[in-house]
């Protein structure tokens, strides 16, 4: 089951990579609730997949973040917004503390129901 997690958050972390670098036409919208989703799940993948710790899962969540915006800022077809960056790392801690919440929050349940 770990090579299979792992597995799995190399290929999501390789199709961010993808649709961050793709060239696109300007989109009208905000793209920041899609920035918060894509880091919401990286960052709960790669605390599943690769058993590290919370502020270590946050940490490469926001060195993985500000990478993509650093690339982003060399191809005449994309923009490094900071206010991407903001987003990922929400989406981040977001994952986290859900996953934090869902993982203790179950352990509490075992322990009141004994």
């Amino acid at each position: 089951m770990d090579k299979l997690l792992k597995i799995i958050f190399v290929v999501y972390t390789l199709i961010i990579c993808f649709l961050s670098f793709y060239p696109i036409e300007e989109t009208p919208t905000s793209d920041k609730l899609n920035h918060f989703i894509a880091f919401f799940v990286f960052s709960v993948l790669l605390k599943v997949s690769f058993k590290t710790g919370y502020f270590a899962t946050f940490f490469y969540s926001l060195i993985f973040g500000t990478f993509i915006e650093f690339v982003q800022y060399f191809l005449p077809y994309r923009s490094c917004e900071f206010a991407d960056i903001v987003a990922d790392s929400f989406g981040a801690l977001s994952g986290l503390f859900s996953y934090f919440f869902i993982v203790f929050g179950k352990e509490s349940l075992v322990e009141f129901e004994k």
